[in-house]
Order: C-alpha cells, then structure tokens, then sequence
C-alpha cells in the first residue's frame, strides 16, 4: 500500500507547515508526482510487492522523522534547525522514493508487455474455434425467476423500438452470467429476435477479442488478420437492418464500452443490448436512462434448494446432513457461487458427519481455501481493479468484527484520521471519504444496511462473509491489517508484525487476553489499534497501549473505565481516540486533564457513557476549557458534561465540524466565538441544566455555519424531574442557516411549534421521546412551508389535526412508537411532494391511513407514494401503552423507583435530595 504511504506522508508534512511555519510545499507537490506514478501503475506482482514494502517502510519512517522534529520547534531558533533538519529529511526520502519508483516502471512494464503478448497469443488460438455459433446448454437457474421474467417480457421484449441498453449489476459469483445465459438461450427470446451474439469482455479487455467473439456468432466468418476498425465494420453491417440481441458479459470499464458501442446500428427495430457488470457506475453509464437491474442475493429457501440440487439430489444422506446442510445454506450468505463451492466439497467428504459439522462452522473460511473451483480468484478480481486510492479504503474493513454493521459517520472519521485518502479541491475530508463508500457500494464490495430517512444517504454498510475473507486475506497479504484473536497461538498472532505502520484489530472476549495480545506484538511501531471486546472491564490494556508512540487511531470504547487513563495524553500522533467511561454516583467527577491539549493532531475525541447505563446516575465529565487549544479538532463527542470556562484570546475551533454533547450551561458567546465553522451541534444535559440557563438561544444566532440543531435532555435514575417545559425563543433567535432540529425530552408544548414553522431553511424536523406533552397537536396557521422530512417518535399523541397547506412541501413521514396516535391527517392525500410514509409500533389504524393516502394518491394522481408498515401494535396493546403513559404523566415510573417529580417552585422533602435554591429563584422570577 505504498499509495496510501504516501499520501500519510503528504498529510504530515502539511501538518508540519501548519505547525512549524516552515515552507515545505516544494516537497509536498514532488510526493505529489510520485504518488501520480503508482496511480498509473498498480503493483500486483510479487516482485513489485517486494519493492512496495520497501518503500512503505521508507516513507513510515520519513515520516515518524518528520512529525517528531516538528514537535522539536518551540522557538525562532529551533525553527531554522528544524527546516534545514526537514529539508535534508525530505530531500533525501525523495530521491530514494524516485529511484525505487523508476525500478517499478521498468518491471511493470516488462510485465505489462508480455502479457499483452501472451493475450495476444491466446487470442489468435481461442478465435480458430468460432467459426460457428455455439448455443450453451440450458443451466437450471435456482432463484431470480422474477427477475428473469421482468427483464425479458418488460425490457427486451417490450419497450419503445429504439436500440435500448440494459444492464444486470452484482458482486462477483452472484449468478449475473447464469441469468444472462439464460435469458440467451430462452426459447422466446430466440424466437423474438433475428439475430443473437454475445462476447465476454472480462478484466484484461482486449477489443479485438470482444469484436471477433461477436462476429463468429453474426457472421460465422471471421478473419483474426483485420485490424479493430475493419472488424468493426463488418460487426456494424452484420447487424444493421435486423433486430438483434447482443449478450456483453463481465464488463468492468467505461471505456471499454465506449469502444465498442459504435459498432451496434440502431435501426428502429428493437433491437437490445443485455450488459452485465460488477461496477453501478459503468451500468448506469452504459444503461438507456433507465435504472440497472440490481442482482439480490439468494434467500434461504433459495440456497437451500441449490445446495439440495448439487448435494442431496446426487447421493442419499441421512436426516441429520440435511439439518446441517441447512445450516451450511444459511452460512453462505446467498452467494451462488459460495454454495456451489461448498457443495462440491460436501460431495467429496461423503458421509463423514465430523467434517461436515467442521465446514458447517467454518463456510466462510472454507470458501477462502478452496484451491480447485478458486472461489476467491473469481472475487479477487473485484479487488485487484480498484484503483489505488480504494484499495486502503476496502482492506480497512478488515479491522471490524465478522457481521458488524458499520455505521458511515464512524467510517468516515476514522479513515480522515488514518491520513490515506486523496484530497480533492473544493470538497472536505468527510465528503471524500464518502464518496469512497459509495464507490465500494457502487463496485459491489460492500453493501447499504440502513440509509437516512431524511435524504436517503447511507447510514451503515456491511460486508459479505465471504468478501470479508477475501479482505482478510489481502490486509494480511500486504501488512495493512493484522486481526488478532483469542484462539491464535502466540506464534500466529505476531507472524507478521515486522513491517512499520501495520493496523491491529483486536477481537477478545476478555479484556485480560486482548492486554495479553498486546503485549506479544514485536515492535509498537502500529499506527492504529480497534479493541472489540464482550468484557468491559479495562484490566491492564493500557499499559501495553502506552508504549506504541506512533499510534494515530486508538478506540477503546469497548472498555469502560472509571476515569480518564492519564497515560493516553503520551501518544501525541493520536488524531482519532474513543474511550467509554463511567463513574457512579459514589465516585469522584470524571476529570478530563488539561494535559490532554498536548494531542495536538487530534481530530476526532468520542467521551461516552456506557449504553446499558443511560439512565443510571452517573458522574459528569469536567472539562477544561483548555480543550479549545485543540485547534485540529473537527468531531468532538462527549456524554453529560461540564465545562470549566476560563478562555484564551487566541483560541479557535477553526476546523471543528461537529459538536455533540455541548452543556446547556455552556451556551454562551464567549464558547460560540470559539467555534465558527461547526455545521452540526448537539445540546444535551440534564433538566437542572436547562433550567440554570433559561436562555439557551440567546447566543445561538451567531453560528453562521450551523445547519443541523438537536436538544436533548437526560433523564436519570436519582435526579429529579421538574414539572416544567422548555421554552422555545422568537425567530431571530435561531442561525439562519438551519435546516434540521430535533428535540428529545424536552416537554414542549404542541402550540410552541408554531414558530419553528417560521425558520425559513428548516427541511427536518425530529420530535423524539417526550419531546412534546400533550395528546392534541392542532398545526397553526402558518405551518411548516418548507419542511420536507418529519419524525415523530414515542410521543403521547393522539389526534393530529393538520392539512396539505401546513406541509406543501413535504416528502417523507417518518412515525415510530406513537402508541396513542389514531391516524395520520387525510388531508396529506394532496401533499404532491410526498414520496414516502413509514409507521412502525402503532396502532393498526394509522397502517390504514397510510394505506389509504397511498391509493387515493394513485387515484386522484396517478403517482405512486412509498408506505413501509412494520410492527403494528394491536387496539388493545395500544389502549394498555396509553394507560401506562397517563400514569406516567402522574406518578413516578415503576421501573425507576428513585425519580421525583415535582413543581420547582417547591422544596423537596423526600430524602436528603432537594432542589438547587438557584433553581428555583429563576424560575419564579421567569413566572
């Protein structure tokens, strides 16, 4: 991964001119044009691998050079060493780097050149047997029968009579070149069409191949000594004037579609083109404006049949193979291709139940061995035409637990923080990583778990069991990622630790054996470390931790710890750093040191809570403010905290993105001066803290940047609950800007809303629990003209009154736990813009009214609105939630023994506990 080396290094060096003020441009822009070469040339050859670790561990070390001298720089003095030290340092990595980049030129294009012969070669041989078209025996196809019908009666045989493209898109071993054969080879589609041919363009795409494939199947003549133009020709004439269906299987580029899409005439005749590839991005370039047909996984019942069909229609086994073959089906996830491998080895096994039992708890890994069907070389070629800059991206996901969802917004952060990916003019880290994601989605390496209701973006991702050992493999292969695990031997887990900046990802089931596994590494030059363990405790990881300096990302929110290890501000390359810690109400305040501003590089700092203690009291975080110094901030998460305001005249927050957890009590000038880029902003504390600062607003309206606003108060066992709203401010109180709010626990009033309808740019609304009390919301006059996206969730909402007027512009409808809600306002049915309703725990009722704006939409309209029902609780279960939260609006819950509610104007009684005399004053004064 000398690619990705290289732009670490570049990021480095920009940070030493931010930090050190000295002029290193000249150095950057030459990395630059090296980095530019290995663009161009992808090494896949051993040999090249062999000369690509040695210049990761050349730049690794330049590198680590680099940063520890910047540190160096305190005064004007030491600066003017430092930049003849950085000077030399870069000038010679340079040199070194250039030298070993002319050597891979050289090979690779020796390599590039006999290869090219060789398929060349292979190409004159494999054209003598073409001469006649050749039809495929029929395959039977397990699964996909819908999509076989849809594509062959709605695309191919109907449709305007113009030339149409249309493309099948999917992983690799999915089934796309089945489906194709089939449909080829249907007797309808053989009748309906003139003329059929087809051509499998593969990887290394060779024109001349594709071309003389086609014409052996138009012409029956073909002359392998004409050069790509003539053969062209001939293809154009052979088809022009007759409706003709071309197969062009396997296509992996853009450009190899435009070189051959001259060559088919459109003739008015209905004539089509049936495409298949593994990349979104060339089916949707070469599709007829028309959306690729997306190839699913098979389910379960459609696995089991094929792996029936392959292994238990050929031979006779006993009842107890077949539950786990069952079971075997399952494991594959419904990749074709996998269970076909899998079924091929259980033939061989027989009747041996022990090793059945062996390949059912191991399918992935068996896929990954197998060495005569060569599963894995098939899926490999999905990895080996990634361009560079993805292939760290992918081999990244090696650091994550098997069947993880990994959620996009963690992703991102922490590929920003490990420094590979290419900046690109006029976008931001963030949107760079992104556009990754979508890149893999696109080229069928990863797939979409769950996407934002509000815009459709991708929330989680996940990986395929059998792509996930390909990863592995290819992490391991090349040193980027190295998984250790319980069950290795001591030997196994440090096999590969030779080679600087290698990523560890831990996967313990106690804390104790990751602590173990840790000290076993051979050297700490590793830049990041992924702690996934069941067993919170922290034990003794920390004093492994400390001694790898070099360490960029480090996530231990896995752990809990009872107060912030101290040690962690050592690790000053740190950019990325998630801990979980926890103190009860017995111990002292979390103290986060004021030490901590010595991680200069640090990017992203996640401080939670435990999930499973939310609502247990807790300890909060203190503060410093010298945590404003941090100047390299950009995502800053924390739990319930209070902050120490004490702030320095130069401190800025400059590039700091994201907020979560600021302190109602922190809501001042003096704090939002400080942050004049942040976009997205969470106000979170407990109800005493919103109370102290009855003015939360005020100061908000000077966050020019600010787009996206969530408040939400905490509720926890032991603290009391007031009996008190929050306030909502007039309009000019909120940044001009905004275009999503959201509120949890914060006791509205439905006829407060009123003036969030004003907000001129507000697209996104989130009513979350107990965000507003009351069981009527009757929407004002005015309402919510430019809202496109409305939530409502675990609310005591009964009637919602409300018409088309007060939200004309809105697009989707999200309901979730509104138990008490009767139904969703007919009057929606002429809201032109919406697009989706989705109701999820609620009565039957509002189902129905979603079912029932949905058919009077396409009745009245003739559009089409998209209604996802899940989960609907029954009338009874519904009058017994409403019952509970009338009690609920009353008494104290059940389950939390220790809330109090009261008035604030009155002292508590009960117990030692009793309400801050501040408190009170304020909000007597207010009423």
């Amino acid at each position: 991964m000398a690619y990705a080396a290289i732009t670490c290094l570049m990021r480095t060096i920009q940070q030493s001119i931010q930090l050190t003020g000295c002029n290193l441009q000249s150095f950057y822009e030459k990395f630059e044009s090296l980095r530019a070469i290995l663009e161009k040339h992808t090494g896949d050859l051993d040999a090249l691998k062999s000369l690509e670790a040695e210049i990761i561990e050349l730049v690794c070390t330049t590198e680590d050079i680099l940063d520890l001298e910047s540190r160096n720089v305190k005064n004007p003095i030491s600066k003017i060493i430092a930049f003849w030290k950085l000077h030399s340092l870069l000038k010679q990595a340079v040199g070194r780097i250039d030298s070993m980049l002319n050597k891979w030129m050289e090979m690779h294009n020796m390599y590039t050149k006999s290869k090219d012969e060789e398929a060349h070669n292979l190409d004159l041989a494999s054209t003598t047997s073409m001469s006649q078209p050749v039809v495929e025996p029929q395959d039977m196809m397990v699964g996909h029968e819908n999509e076989l019908e849809m594509i062959m009666q709605d695309q191919l045989a109907r449709g305007t009579s113009e030339l149409e493209v249309v493309s099948i898109v999917g992983m690799g071993g999915i089934g796309k070149t089945t489906l194709a054969d089939k449909i080829y080879n249907d007797p309808f589609i053989m009748s309906r069409f003139d003329i059929r041919a087809k051509a499998t363009v593969s990887q290394e795409y060779c024109a001349k191949k594709v071309l003389l494939s086609l014409l052996s199947s138009t012409s029956g003549k073909i002359d392998e000594h004409q050069d790509d133009g003539q053969l062209a020709d001939r293809l154009q004439k052979s088809l022009k004037g007759r409706r003709y269906l071309v197969v062009i299987d396997d296509i992996w580029t853009k450009r190899a579609w435009d070189d051959i899409k001259l060559c088919f005439p459109d003739c008015n005749c209905g004539s089509r083109i049936l495409l298949t590839t593994r990349n979104m991005e060339v089916a949707e370039y070469a599709s007829s404006g028309k959306p690729p047909n997306q190839m699913r996984l098979l389910n379960f019942d459609e696995s089991w049949k094929l792996l029936q069909r392959e292994v238990f229609v050929k031979n006779c086994f006993s009842p107890e193979f077949e539950q786990l073959g069952k079971q075997i089906a399952l494991k594959c996830g419904g990749l074709p291709l996998a269970i076909v491998v899998i079924a091929g080895l259980l033939s061989k096994i027989g009747e041996a139940f022990d090793e059945w039992t062996s390949v059912a708890e191991n399918v992935s890994s068996v896929v990954s061995t197998d060495h005569n069907v060569q599963c894995m070389r098939v899926l490999a070629l999905s990895y080996h035409h990634l361009p560079n800059h993805l292939r760290a991206c992918f081999l990244y996901f090696a650091m994550f637990p098997e069947d993880t969802v990994i959620f996009v917004n963690k992703l991102v952060k922490l590929w920003a923080a490990e420094g590979f990916l290419k900046a690109e003019m006029m976008k931001s880290i963030e949107e760079v990583a992104e556009k990754c994601v979508k890149d893999l989605i696109d080229r069928n390496l990863i797939f979409v778990h769950s996407v934002s209701s509000f815009d459709g973006k991708i929330k989680a991702c996940r990986m395929h069991d059998v792509i996930r050992e390909l990863c592995l493999r290819e992490a391991r292969n090349t040193n980027f990622v190295n998984v250790m695990m319980d069950n290795e031997t001591p030997c196994e887990q440090s096999r590969n630790f030779s080679t600087r900046g290698v990523r560890i990802s831990i996967r313990s089931k106690q804390s104790k054996l990751a602590a173990s596994q840790l000290s076993m590494v051979r050297n700490n030059d590793s830049y990041s470390v992924l702690l996934f363990t069941e067993d919170p405790s922290s034990s003794t990881v920390m004093q492994h931790l400390k001694h790898f300096k070099v360490l960029r990302v480090l996530d231990l929110a896995s752990l809990v710890w009872r107060f912030f290890p101290i040690c962690i501000v050592e690790l000053f390359h740190l950019r990325y750093l998630a801990l979980c810690v926890y103190s009860s109400s017995n111990d002292r305040d979390i103290c986060i040191p004021p030490s901590i501003t010595r991680l200069q590089y640090l990017q992203t700092l996640i401080l939670k809570f435990p999930t499973s203690l939310a609502w247990k009291y807790t300890r909060p975080f203190i503060l410093q403010s010298r945590i404003f110094k941090m100047s390299q901030l950009r995502h800053l998460s924390l739990d319930w905290n209070y902050l120490n305001e004490s702030m320095g005249r130069s401190w800025l927050l400059r590039n700091l993105q994201c907020l979560s957890g600021l302190n109602p009590l922190s809501c001042t000038s003096s704090i939002f001066r400080l942050l004049p880029n942040v976009k997205k902003l969470q106000i979170c504390g407990i109800q005493e803290d919103y109370i102290r600062k009855d003015k939360v607003f005020d100061d908000l309206c000077c966050l020019d940047q600010l787009t996206e606003l969530k408040f939400k108060i905490r509720k926890m066992i032991g603290r009391v609950i007031y009996d008190t709203s929050f306030i909502l401010p007039p309009l000019g109180s909120f940044p001009k800007n905004l275009k999503k709010l959201a509120f949890t626990g914060t006791r509205l009033h439905w006829e407060d809303l009123e003036i969030l309808g004003k907000l001129p740019k507000l697209e996104a609304l989130k009513l979350g629990y107990d965000a507003c009390i009351g069981t009527d919301w009757e929407v004002g006059e005015e309402g919510f003209p430019h809202l496109k996206f409305l939530q409502l969730k675990h609310l005591y909402l009964h009637n919602w009154r409300a018409s088309s007027d007060h939200f004309p512009r809105l697009e989707r409808l999200v309901i979730n736990r509104c138990w008490s809600m009767y139904s969703i306002p007919q009057d929606f049915v002429d809201i032109t813009t919406l697009q989706l309703i989705h109701v999820s725990d609620c009565a039957k009722s509002v189902g129905n009214s979603a079912k029932t704006i949905q058919q009077e939409i396409e009745d009245s309209y003739g559009s089409s609105v998209e209604v996802c029902i899940s989960i609907i609780v029954t009338n009874q279960l519904t009058q017994q939630e409403g019952s509970r939260r009338d009690n609920r609006e009353r008494h104290p819950p059940k389950y939390l023994d220790n809330y109090r509610f009261v008035d604030p104007r009155v002292m508590l009684k009960a117990g030692s506990s009793r309400a801050p005399k501040e408190t009170t004053q304020r909000l007597l004064e207010r009423q």
